[in-house]
């Protein structure tokens, strides 16, 4: 995915969690993001030798243990085991929206085994113009589109809300 975390993130916690607090909805949306933060390490540091789904950081085991690690800090802490909880959790969808075209090995560390969902062919001279001429680019902009629409259709019901209390 290049463009659809956020956006496929956002679709999902606004439509599952319509009611979520801004600060685990915060929380939800870094999550959805913090995987690809590799990408710092990928290029700066490790100089591509290893492709960036091979970090710790795209490991689902990691992301579930978030999760469930806010849900037991919840007994003792609601509001910071909540925001841990959806932290992970948007670690999690990351993960499960990579695995359409990217490859994520969900049973690490028993299995380094890792399938895409989708193979995008090496159909142009460089990786980037194969995965923009997929059509599965054209789902993410598809992702893109509901998730704006859906944005903008909170933000106008919430103004008539909030103008008909006015008046």
């Amino acid at each position: 995915m290049f463009i659809g975390h956020l956006p496929g993130a956002y679709l999902i916690f606004r439509t599952a969690t319509p009611d979520v607090g801004k600060l685990a909805f915060a929380a939800a949306m870094l999550g959805a993001v913090a995987p690809d933060l590799d990408m710092l390490w990928f290029y700066l540091v490790d100089n591509r030798a290893h492709h960036h789904h091979a970090y710790l950081t795209h490991r689902p085991i990691v992301w579930v243990a978030l999760l469930f690690a806010g849900l037991a800090l919840r007994l003792f802490y609601p509001k910071a085991g909540t925001v841990l909880a959806f932290f992970g959790a948007g670690g999690v969808v990351h993960m499960a929206l990579d695995s359409i075209v990217g490859k994520i090995a969900w049973a690490w560390p028993y299995s380094d085994y890792s399938q895409p969902l989708v193979v995008v062919q090496a159909t142009h001279s460089h990786w980037i113009l194969s995965f923009l001429n997929h059509w599965t680019f054209a789902v993410e902009l598809a992702i893109t589109a509901l998730a704006i629409a859906l944005w903008l259709w909170r933000r106008r019901n919430s103004t008539c809300v909030l103008s008909s209390d006015n008046g």
